[in-house]
């Protein structure tokens, strides 16, 4: 029982993140950003809505079907 409270305890801890993701463009590319620095894809701090509109502006046009399979929108 108590390596199973103490499995469970790590995993808590491990899955807690106080880590924010903001959502960054810079020329033709679309990332995120952590508050402690360390780089991410679109999906981690964009919003669909900003990802959309990145894509609208950037290659004329929106790929619903990739950005559903991608990231979900």
């Amino acid at each position: 029982m108590r390596t199973v409270f103490v499995v469970a305890l790590i995993f808590g801890l491990a899955s807690c993140s106080n880590e924010e993701w903001t959502c960054q463009t810079r020329g033709k590319t679309m990332y995120s950003m952590s508050s402690s620095g360390e780089l991410g894809s679109a999906d981690k701090g964009c919003s669909c809505a900003e990802i959309r509109a990145f894509e609208l502006r950037i290659f004329g046009v929106v790929d619903e079907d990739a950005l559903k399979s991608d990231f979900g929108c």
